[in-house]
């Protein structure tokens, strides 16, 4: 009895490990499916969160019917196992089987989908594995309730454990096949035990002797693909998948995301996160030349530059032609900079080694942040040019480099007379609606930190911003003449195409299209905690791949706090009529407060993900951190409470007080956020940020994890086949918040107006559970 009872929590302590570690794995590998877009880490958790309700909760059903639960919960780890590198593969394939070539892109229907469908077989087998592990351990015990306590805080242990492992262990050393099969191999191994405690607990060793020697021989299989130099090669055939008809010659993660490099002939094509960055070395010579020689037409003398993205692969090329005392580059990711070093084109050689270039080996922004402390040398005359030459607005990680804090700080280290240019998705025809918003938040924008922007239409729009009047007043006739003076060899430009492109009449139509004036217009403004910017690149993207979402995107941008607020508090009386005035009604209270509370659980662990990488940009590195994080205060609260649950005579009482620490939190979160935000002056405030956020998804683990239990004792009672049904309700809950935390809330409403959404809706939980009728 002692053996199967430690070897049943090795087994719970492991499906928490591979919880993590499954989930860190595969939203490391889709988000380069899905070009990095960090919304996508939502419907990633979202579609592995209702799969397991759907494993715990319908199966969970069927658990007091199955005999023999530990041998069954043994096979649902021979199958986690059989089912991991099969997921693996399946990601691997996922753009080919969509039909999509790297670089293009896939809609948001297809983005929910595809991790939905290869999802499936393991998450609805890991949901069941708790219903299943729960009924093991109360036959076991004696004790249902404290069965489902102790289970789901061993679970959320082994979670803490797993995100630790696959931070510092699993992602430094070891490639993603090599991390599958060692998780593959721990379950095997496990099941195995199990297998061999259920023999000798019930003295019927013949029916599981077959079973355990076919376990046996898998878990060798296992070990020896494990061991074997094979497996080196079996992982970069399966990456070669994602990019499958091109000729894929360099791969690598950092802790901004993932770097490929794509050959043809003597084409190079650089991807961040599946994004053409940049080609070399023939370049898109009408952008590099625009972006680099149209906004030095308003300089006498440049004599500081600073390009942020997209420098070499002729930008740099094109900037080597002036004669600069100092041009300073830094990539979005500095993996890039390596992997352009490791395949060198004439182009690129050149532009690296140019004598007056220094290459910043450090986060865009986060280098323009340490000169704005102080902790990075600039120009103390500042610069006269800064060039953002990045795609737009589309992910996170991007859109840091697109709000009005990041303009704010490029201005701080700018000349008197220096220019920002920036460049942004563009037409010479007809204008539509969602390429209008995304080219009108960046005008917006950009107008709230400097007093003059001035648009270059094309194919690109080129935006250029300025504290001096002359980007504003100079006609085209006197750029035109200044560039004749100097005289430059280009491959395009002319004194013509200056006159096209420069001219008023072009200008003026660029602006009825856009739909305002240049100091009027309905002013949206792109900020870090309010990324609107964000919905209008996916706006935009949708547009391109996906149009029949336009009215779905239309709709909700039109939704807005007050709205959302009155629906819920709507739903809120709707229920509370029903608890007072059904018979039963009491009985959906706290399920209710269970899902509501899961919705707010995922919600927080978004929230502050997402802020952190809005204002650190380091989520790729850090988002199992922030996992572990959560699940430690899971953890921490659900064993706290379990402890407790025998000493509490009035649980309803104590669920209010835990109702009430839920609102208190979601009112405190913006108010941190909005202090540490207007406090980012200095390397120590950006420090407290990272601590504080990590401390904050903790504590919102801890209230999760506190209620679970509690609501266990105060529902259950008894309730024969319900098991899983109060976990299917958390992760139900849960998977609500993910899909419209990420593809509606945060780049509708922003972050802290989400924030106040989720203390709404606890609030109308706790007014539920206030006026619940205690038990007869």
């Amino acid at each position: 009895m002692l053996r199967m009872d430690r070897t049943l929590r090795l087994g719970f302590l492991l499906m928490g490990l591979g919880f993590t570690v499954t989930q860190g794995l595969l939203v490391r590998e889709l988000l380069v499916v899905f070009f990095g877009n960090e919304l996508s880490i939502g419907l990633i958790l979202g579609s592995w969160l209702v799969l397991e309700a759907v494993g715990s909760g319908l199966l969970g059903r069927l658990v007091s019917r199955w005999k023999g639960q530990t041998t069954s919960f043994a096979t649902l780890q021979v199958l986690f196992a059989l089912f991991l590198p099969l997921c693996l593969y399946l990601v691997y394939s996922c753009r080919d089987i969509l039909g999509a070539t790297p670089g293009e892109g896939i809609s948001l229907a297809s983005v929910f989908l595809s991790p939905f469908l290869i999802l499936a077989p393991l998450a609805l087998v890991d949901g069941a594995m708790f219903a299943f592990g729960c009924r093991a351990y109360s036959h076991l015990t004696g004790d249902e309730v404290a069965s489902l306590g102790l289970v789901y805080v061993l679970e959320a242990v082994g979670a803490v454990a797993g995100g630790i492992i696959f931070t510092y262990v699993c992602i430094p050393f070891l490639y993603s096949l090599q991390t599958v099969l060692v998780l593959s191999c721990l379950n095997l191994a496990s099941a195995a035990l199990l297998l061999g405690s259920a023999g000798s607990v019930t003295a019927k060793r013949l029916p599981t002797i077959p079973g355990l020697i076919a376990v046996l021989v898998l878990l060798a299989c296992f070990l020896g693909l494990l061991l074997s130099p094979l497996t080196e090669e079996v992982q970069g055939w399966a990456t070669r998948r994602q990019w499958a008809g091109h000729n894929l010659v360099y791969s690598e993660n950092s802790v901004y995301g993932n770097i490929a490099v794509v050959q043809r002939e003597e084409q190079y094509t650089f991807y961040a996160d599946g994004i053409p960055i940049l080609s070399a070395p023939v370049p898109d010579v009408v952008l590099v030349e625009e972006m680099v020689h149209l906004p030095l037409l308003f300089i006498d003398e440049p004599r500081h530059a600073l390009v942020l993205g997209g420098g070499v692969g002729g930008v740099i090329h094109e900037l080597g032609k002036y004669t600069w005392q100092r041009i300073d580059y830094a990539e979005l990711d500095p993996v890039l900079i390596k992997a352009v070093r490791r395949f060198p084109t004439p182009l690129t050689s050149m532009e690296l080694s140019h004598p007056r270039v220094k290459v910043e080996h450090v986060d865009s922004r986060l280098l323009v942040r340490m000169m704005t402390w102080g902790a990075a040398p600039r120009p103390e005359e500042g610069y006269d040019l800064v060039i953002v030459n990045l795609p737009y607005p589309s992910t996170l990680q991007l859109n840091r480099l697109y709000t009005v804090e990041f303009y704010q700080m490029v201005q701080e280290i700018m000349a008197e007379k220096g220019i920002l240019v920036i460049g942004c998705p563009g037409t010479l025809t007809y204008m539509s609606a969602e390429l209008r918003d995304l080219n009108s938040v960046v005008y917006h924008t950009l107008h709230q930190a400097f007093p003059y922007v001035r648009p270059i239409p094309g194919d690109v729009t080129l935006w250029l911003a300025s504290s001096a009047g002359e980007l504003s007043t100079t006609p085209a006739r006197i750029l035109s003449e200044r560039w004749e003076g100097r005289g430059l060899e280009t491959q395009l430009l002319t004194a013509s195409h200056m006159n096209l492109v420069l001219g008023q009449q072009r200008l003026d139509w660029f602006w009825k299209s856009l739909g305002v004036e240049l100091h009027g217009g309905k002013e949206v403004v792109n900020r870090d905690l309010h990324p609107v910017g964000l919905l209008y690149g996916l706006s935009y993207w949708n547009a391109r791949f996906a149009p029949y979402l336009a009215r779905v995107f239309a709709f909700a941008g039109r939704l807005t706090l007050s709205h959302l607020s009155l629906l819920i508090l709507g739903c809120g009386l709707i229920l509370l009529a029903m608890v007072k005035l059904a018979p039963r009604g009491r009985d959906v209270v706290v399920p209710i407060a269970v899902a509501t509370t899961g919705f707010a659980g995922m919600t927080a662990d978004l929230i502050n993900i997402f802020a952190f990488q809005i204002l650190c940009g380091l989520v790729y590195h850090w988002v199992a951190l922030f996992v572990t994080a959560f699940m430690a205060g899971v953890t921490l609260g659900g064993l706290l409470m379990t402890r407790r649950l025998a000493g509490i005579t009035r649980a309803r009482c104590t669920m209010l007080k835990l109702e009430l620490a839920l609102v208190l939190y979601w009112a405190l979160v913006p108010v941190i956020l909005i202090a540490f935000s207007s406090r980012l002056a200095h390397s120590a405030g950006f420090v407290a940020l990272q601590g504080t956020l990590l401390f904050m998804n903790g504590l919102a683990g801890f209230l999760v994890g506190s209620q679970f239990p509690l609501a266990n004792k105060m529902w259950l009672g008894g309730r024969e086949g319900l098991r899983g049904a109060l976990y299917a309700c958390d992760l139900g809950g849960a998977f609500a918040g993910s899909v419209v935390v990420s593809v509606i809330l945060v780049p509708v409403l922003g972050i802290l107006k989400t924030c106040l959404l989720a203390a709404v809706l606890k609030l109308a939980s706790l007014l539920l559970v206030t006026a619940m009728p205690p038990r007869s």
